[in-house]
């Protein structure tokens, strides 16, 4: 029990990493115990499945703190509310691949492989958990770097799977230290990991400061821009009279702006829409370069679409929502799980189908991105819009609660703009609504469960930023060759 309890401990520990605490520096003592608490002779002689056990309580000890708004969307109806236990299925699902590391890690003796795999294994767990089932990748230790503007900029040249591991390797760099001053181990691959790992760390604040300091006098021009941040509750979307109320004011809010281009949140037109023409009302009221992004509902053909339109003066386009959330706008064994259709409503939504791109009247090209799509991130680029302009992110976060949940979405969302190398809109019913530019940097921004429009001109570069999105898969090759070395090194060095 006292090795289970310390497992429980470091998980604990290991969520106050994640956004919204970024106490990175106990990074540098979780994983040198973590380490040393899988090497102990002790845990070794204990059974297999003692191994998968702890793997599992230390994921569970750590999902729980960082997926505690997960059962938030249970307490927004009463008829909901004592189903909310559901939920922690999650926090359990994404914790059995912890499990299955600390399994596989109890095949491997050699306590300089192990040293190797640890990240390596945590971050196939990120690689599994996005393309199993439905896909998560919410929880990454890339994630960890989103509140620092400075490391984040490595996502741009690594990739979020390449940030994960290399914030691993440099969280275990001190137990690397430790082990080298060992009587009993031999030194010579020991002085070669330290030796790389400092160099990885030189080499990434080059990098760093290249980033940072590359790109300040491209041509650019500015966009004028306003965000619209309603902050209306779940409550009122079946309330009448409240969606007569928010139709009036976001009528108001049109009416009285003349930016370039005005965005509201996900779900923010309050009517059901069956046909596009029945948006003309709008379009009558803008001038010749105006634009205005809005999500609304759409039914078409019998089928219901979470969708992002772009009203201008004289068209209007759509875009159809193509990831859409399990238990959240389809609801999966509906026949047995029918006490769900509180949160998820009696009719599903289905997936879109179109290129995720849309261009304005005057060539402004707009990636769109609907609510948790974001996290997705490869998904999300492809040939057709990888030089588009900026990435919108329209989204509904009141679901998540007023602690973590709004907080970490919106710090996913910041990892997209550096990793893409795009500025980004992102405008939330509730909030966080801010925009970020291409080096994570936020340029302004309206608060959680606050009401207010915000305007400013933001950047777009006239030539296209390059990104480095097609190089991110390298890693695979990096973990492969790395994985296959540890368990050679296993076999011919067991300690």
């Amino acid at each position: 029990m006292k090795i289970l309890l310390k497992f429980i401990i470091l998980g604990f520990l290991s969520s106050l990493l994640f956004p919204p605490f970024f106490i990175l520096p106990i990074g540098l003592i979780i994983f040198p115990f973590l380490f040393f608490l899988l090497i102990d002779k002790e845990f070794q002689n204990k059974n297999k499945s003692f191994h998968f056990i702890s793997g599992l309580s230390y994921g569970i000890s750590m999902n729980f703190v960082v997926l505690i708004w997960i059962k938030e969307p249970f307490l927004i109806d009463q008829t909901t509310r004592n189903f909310y236990f559901v939920s922690y299925l999650l926090i359990f699902y994404c914790s059995i691949y912890y499990g299955l590391s600390f399994f596989i890690l109890s095949f491997i003796k050699n306590n300089f492989s192990k040293l190797i795999l640890i990240p390596i294994l945590f971050v196939i767990i990120e690689i599994l958990r996005e393309h199993l089932g439905y896909g998560f990748p919410w929880i990454t230790f890339a994630s960890i770097n989103s509140g620092n503007s400075f490391i984040l900029n490595l996502i741009y040249y690594f990739g979020t799977y390449g940030l994960s591991y290399f914030t691993l390797v440099i969280f275990l760099f001190p137990a690397a230290i430790i082990l080298f001053y060992k009587k009993d181990i031999k030194r010579i691959f020991l002085k070669i990991y330290l030796s790389v790992s400092l160099l990885i760390i030189l080499f990434c604040i080059v990098l760093i400061y290249f980033r940072l300091e590359n790109g300040n006098n491209l041509e650019k021009k500015l966009v004028d821009v306003s965000l619209a941040q309603l902050n209306f509750s779940l409550i009122d979307k079946i309330n009448n009279n409240e969606l007569n109320i928010k139709y009036e004011q976001i009528m108001e809010i049109i009416n009285q702006n003349n930016s370039d281009l005005l965005v509201f949140a996900e779900n923010d037109y309050p009517y059901l829409i069956s046909n596009l023409k029945e948006l003309d009302f709008i379009t009558s009221r803008l001038n010749k370069d105006q634009s205005i992004v809005i999500g609304g509902t759409k039914k078409d053909n019998l089928k219901f679409y979470n969708t992002f339109f772009l009203i201008e003066k004289n068209t209007i386009q759509d875009f159809d929502k193509i990831i859409l959330v399990p238990f959240g706008e389809f609801l999966p064994f509906r026949i047995f799980l029918n006490f769900f259709d509180k949160i998820v409503g009696n009719n599903d939504f289905s997936p879109g189908n179109k290129t995720r791109l849309i261009k304005t009247s005057n060539n402004l090209k707009m990636i769109p991105i609907i609510c948790y799509e974001i996290i997705f991130f490869n998904n999300l680029l492809n040939k057709y819009n990888n030089n588009s302009d900026i990435l919108i992110n329209i989204t509904n976060d009141s679901w998540f609660g007023d602690f973590s949940g709004p907080y970490q979405h919106f710090y996913l969302s910041r990892m997209r703009a550096t990793e893409f190398n795009k500025t980004l809109i992102r405008v939330s019913g509730n909030g966080i609504s801010a925009v970020i530019n291409n080096k994570g940097k936020v340029l302004d921004y309206i608060p959680l469960n606050k009401k207010g429009i915000k305007r400013f001109k933001i950047p777009i570069y006239l030539n296209s930023l390059p990104n480095l999105k097609n190089y991110h898969s390298l890693i695979f090759i990096l973990l492969f060759i790395l994985f296959i070395f540890a368990i050679v090194f296993n076999k011919k060095n067991n300690n």
